[in-house]
């Protein structure tokens, strides 16, 4: 029996060679070409958009009550940040205010971990059209107007063809359209001053607005309301009930009752206890700690005073312990009162300004539910933010104010009465309430912020000495964003150089003189919207200490983008 030669490969021929070197010159071509018109990769070198996006960045467990945090650090390879930590540096918990001394990471030592690395959508901004067009809270990436180099993100609150502005830490748009001839030509005068002015052609600092087209302003310009992913995202921690601080000092957060004798409340553990004790005073309130446009990711924060943040959410879990009672939760928001009450027996309401919750007062909204069940947790959501009420249980929006004056439940913003309003320093804290013979559990109690963007921006005016000193879009200097013009704003809104506070111009728009506008995003500058963080910043090995980067990929901190 013969024994088979064995098999040889074939030798390798010059046309196989050439196969090969095609295949891999196509790869790299469709690589090419997929970054450059489809997804690109990106990394977050600052916090403008803190905390949806972090830059440079150490993270600690606070010292106190066991929150994790960022905070903001200089990457050495990014010259605009400005922000050292030191050896005498505190990183303030965004829960419980605590100060924190034992930072892990810090510049000094030169070993921050890298911002956020992102992946962006580009093929969307490059085809157009109106389902594929930039849309108002996107997170998008764009060209930086100051050298046409730098890679910016920022969040898109303004569109071509309308007017913006910013009042009382909300945005404000109208339709251009609906201007009339004289305030339209006043807008596009300011616009035509500005270019003179950048050109240096005048002299002067460009002038608020006339009393004229205030009052016109503000007849038509409407709050622009946070919708889908972006109405969550914006949500900013004040106090996670979770994670009460250890050792509770003043300027930290507890909840406190409103009946110190014989109060049916015990807030002294992680879970809240209330048993009807027939106090009519009887209520919890958050205590310790303002509620303030700030952000834990700022080392170095504003020197002054942040404005105070009425746009507040209170969700928490309620256990009923029996079939009576009810629960109400209290809102405030430059004096007007609202409360959310939820009956055991199913009944909703929404009510404004009555003396106490559980009346007979006529509420603005009602709604019959089904009851609740003795010893079944249900999760209770009252949310007050960009003048929209809104009362979720179970995770379902029952109630809802309305935006159309004249209709059932309406709540909507006096323009009149923010004509020059100064940003609030103090605003009421939330309140729970129960009565009714019932007995509650509350757990996972948190107390949340909308999104406020500073409308004072005295503290970093742009260095232009004939800006307007509030910024651009402020109430006294709106804009008017013409055709293939966008406004941006940082999440980060304290430390963040976006569209307010533009004051410089590349090369590559100087020559469309008034075709450019300061303040704006030019279309053709905009690379494509942000849709998801596939590398956060990764582990280091504790046990390769010279090695300076993470290198263990962080899995549970990948995320959509909102």
């Amino acid at each position: 029996m013969e024994t088979p030669a064995p098999h040889s490969a074939p030798p390798l021929s010059l046309e196989g060679i050439k196969d090969t070197i095609e295949s891999i010159v196509i790869a790299l071509i469709l690589a090419f070409v997929f970054r450059a018109f489809v997804v690109e990769a990106f990394v977050i070198p600052t916090g403008s958009m803190a905390p949806t996006l972090y830059g440079a960045h150490g993270t600690i467990l606070c010292e106190d009550c066991g929150t994790e945090f960022a905070y903001g650090l200089r990457d050495p390879d990014e010259q605009r940040r400005t922000a050292l930590v030191g050896p005498t540096t505190r990183a303030v918990c965004p829960n419980c205010n605590h100060p924190n001394s034992n930072l892990r990471l810090n510049d000094v030592r030169g070993n921050p971990e890298r911002g956020d690395r992102i992946l962006v959508l580009k093929w969307p901004f490059d085809f157009g059209g109106s389902h594929l067009a930039p849309a108002r809270w996107d997170v998008v990436v764009f060209k930086d107007p100051a050298d046409g180099k730098t890679n910016f993100i920022k969040r898109l609150v303004g569109l071509p063809g309308e007017v913006l502005s910013i009042i009382d830490g909300d945005v404000y748009t109208a339709p251009a359209e609906q201007l009339s001839t004289e305030g339209r030509s006043e807008l596009e005068g300011l616009i035509d001053q500005k270019v003179r002015l950048q050109r240096g052609g005048d002299v002067g600092r460009l002038p608020p607005i006339s009393p004229r087209l205030h009052s016109e302003l503000e007849s038509i310009l409407r709050i622009a309301r946070k919708a889908g992913p972006a109405r969550d995202a914006l949500w900013f921690p004040v106090y996670d009930h979770d994670y009460p601080p250890q050792t509770l000092d003043r300027g930290q957060p507890y909840w406190g009752t409103g009946a110190p004798e014989g109060s049916g409340w015990d807030a002294g553990n992680r879970q809240i206890r209330f048993e009807d004790q027939g106090l009519a005073s009887d209520f919890i309130e958050l205590r310790g700690k303002p509620i303030v446009a700030s952000c834990a990711y700022n080392i170095t924060g504003p020197p002054t005073q942040p404005p105070a943040v009425a746009d507040q959410r209170v969700r928490f879990v309620l256990t009923p312990d029996s079939g009576s009672g009810w629960v109400s939760i209290r809102l405030v928001k430059r004096g007007r009162i609202f409360w959310a009450t939820l009956w055991m027996d199913g009944r909703a309401t929404i009510a404004e300004g009555v003396a106490w919750p559980g009346t007979d007062a006529e509420p603005m909204l009602g709604a019959d539910l089904k009851p609740l069940a003795s010893g079944r947790p249900v999760a209770v959501s009252f949310e007050n933010a960009d003048y929209h009420l809104s009362l979720s249980i179970a995770g379902r929006v029952v109630l809802e104010s309305s935006s159309e004056p004249g209709t059932e439940g309406y709540y909507g913003p006096a323009l009149r009465q923010l004509r020059g309003v100064s940003p609030e320093r103090y605003t009421p804290s939330p309140q729970i309430h129960a009565s009714g013979g019932g007995s509650f559990t509350f757990s996972h109690v948190v107390v949340e912020h909308d999104v406020y963007y500073y409308q004072d921006v005295s503290f970093q005016v742009p260095a232009l000495s004939w800006a307007p000193r509030d910024g651009w879009g402020s109430s006294t200097s709106p804009i008017l964003l013409r055709e293939g013009e966008f406004f941006m704003l940082g999440d980060n809104t304290a430390a963040s150089k976006d569209s307010r506070l533009w004051d410089q111009i590349g090369p590559h728009l100087e020559l469309r003189g008034a075709a450019f506008q300061l303040g704006t995003v030019p279309e053709d500058q905009l690379i494509g919207k942000a849709f998801f963080v596939y590398w956060p910043s990764a582990h280091r090995a504790e046990w390769l200490p010279f090695l300076r980067w993470g290198i263990i990929p962080d899995v549970g901190r990948m995320r959509w983008i909102r």
